[in-house]
């Protein structure tokens, strides 16, 4: 008797020639996927958004933009929800371009949606060590290392990488366990801080003046700071890319996914206010005194505003870092693995572990690229990389949701439906493409990286791809093909 969680009719995304009965573990539940979408997402918004966001835009304009990205983001999220219950397949964005426009559409999206998700997991990689090697320092505890601070945070950082890559490898349950775990962890420690600081607030009123000036650099300043920040609004990625992995995806993909975004927007405005009216007695305005904290903004702010401050923005950071990179690590890897599936990049990435049923080559390349830029960027460029990728990919995905509903729309079974298609997604895609060139005032190197990869990856299909890929039965034409090679297929 099949199980109730396992769908024996065929699914759009399987490609002929696949194996229909290698599959990974379905045991993902509502609760889980959400767990896993606000994991992903809060590791860096309530970390690196507070120094450098105030520095860009200002204690006001870090909130605007902080609730313009939320908004944005949901457009988006909506189009994810639509697409993810009608094809829920390990891929995500890879099955849906591919399905909407071809081939090489298709492995341009997964290309991009590896490296998106890699680069964010060596980020909330090196944040975790950033703040851990800090706190230990502030300890004294590392006076006996003969390493520059530098070296220190790089090596923890690609340990933490290691250990998440390994906690991957042990399994959906585990990934998922050790996923629920770390973001209540997390939910928790940033709940403390927003009351925290909504209590000064009432108890203080004067604290509001810290948002005095509001834009001091005024809108395009509002948008740098969208463009650096949009990082930590990209967790529904990993949430449609568990379409083979969820228990009841049409239904349960959808709600996570808005459910998600939702809950983190109103997360990172509340942490946010809080962090601002806890700045007092610096001697200079609050927002150039968070300025001045880069990176470590976030744990100075808690330090004045709760006793133990820097004990619990350490733990907090602990939490937020890691459950966003365990749950990037798992996105990159079923990126890699939806290509190797298809045959787009070499099948052994497309080896499930009999043991674990997890996609273990996957994880080893995926491990590969989180290490490299762990190791060598600095993390202002890897949020900044991280941003730009995910900004195409969910231009794309925008441009996808209307493409597979005059395509595929009367045949397709939805178990969502975004309201007020095609406006919303033109609405959004205008909206990132602004946002997208913004980001070249704050890292050229990030529009350097992702030109560099993605010109690797054109490389990739043209000369591998190309002539090797599984075809699927739903196949768009692919502006790749030839008359010829469309008429064979």
């Amino acid at each position: 008797m099949p199980s109730p969680h396992r769908s024996t009719a065929p699914q759009p995304g399987i490609p002929a020639g696949a194996d229909p009965h290698t599959t990974l573990s379905r045991e993902l539940r509502l609760f889980d996927l959400i767990m896993m979408g606000v994991g992903m997402m809060i590791g860096a918004g309530a970390v690196l958004g507070m120094g450098e966001a105030v520095r860009i835009a200002g204690t006001g304009g870090t909130l605007v933009a902080f609730a313009l990205a939320g908004a944005l983001s949901l457009l988006t999220a909506m189009a994810y929800a639509e697409m993810s219950s009608a094809i829920p397949r390990a891929g995500s964005i890879y099955n849906f371009a591919r399905i909407a426009f071809g081939s090489s559409t298709g492995f341009t999206a997964g290309w991009i949606a590896w490296f998106a998700s890699a680069a964010a997991g060596s980020l909330y990689a090196s944040l975790c060590a950033s703040y851990v090697v800090h706190y230990l320092a502030q300890l004294g505890m590392l006076g006996w290392v003969p390493l520059p601070t530098w070296v220190q945070e790089r090596a923890v950082a690609v340990l933490i990488a290691c250990l998440f890559v390994y906690c991957n490898y042990r399994g959906i349950s585990e990934t998922g366990k050790t996923q629920t775990f770390l973001t209540v962890g997390q939910t928790v420690s940033l709940g403390l801080i927003a009351i925290a600081g909504a209590a000064v607030a009432v108890r203080d009123p004067s604290r509001l003046a810290n948002f005095r000036p509001f834009m001091p650099n005024g809108w395009p300043a509002v948008l740098v700071c969208m463009g650096l920040e949009f990082v930590a609004f990209e967790g529904y990625e990993v949430i449609a890319t568990a379409g083979d992995e969820a228990i009841n995806p049409r239904r349960n993909l959808p709600r996570a996914i808005l459910w998600s975004v939702v809950i983190v927007s109103v997360t990172y405005l509340a942490v946010a206010f809080g962090l601002i009216v806890a700045i007092k007695n610096v001697n200079v305005p609050a927002w150039q005194w968070l300025a001045e904290q880069r990176e470590k903004a976030f744990g100075e702010a808690v330090g004045l505003l709760l006793p133990l401050g820097h004990l619990v923005a350490t733990l907090t950071i602990v939490f937020a870092a890691t459950s966003a990179l365990n749950a990037t690590i798992y996105c990159a890897a079923r990126a890699s693995y939806a290509l190797g599936r298809d045959r787009m990049l070499p099948g052994r990435l497309a080896h499930i572990s009999p043991r674990r049923r997890t996609p273990d080559m996957a994880l080893a390349l995926t491990a590969l690229l989180v290490v490299s830029g762990t190791a060598f960027l600095p993390i202002l460029h890897l949020a900044a990389s991280a941003s730009v990728m995910f900004l195409f990919m969910f231009i794309l995905a925008n441009l996808c949701v209307v493409r597979l509903r005059q395509r595929m729309g009367g045949t397709l079974t939805y178990g969502y439906r975004m309201p007020m298609c095609p406006l919303l997604p033109v609405i959004a895609t205008l909206g990132q493409m602004v946002i997208a060139v913004f980001v070249l005032r704050v890292s050229w190197v990030a529009w350097a990286i992702a030109v560099t990869w993605m010109g690797a990856g054109l490389a990739v299909f043209w000369l591998y791809s190309r002539s090797r890929a599984l075809p699927l039965p739903e196949d768009a034409p692919s502006m790749s093909e030839t008359p010829e090679e469309r008429s064979r297929t």
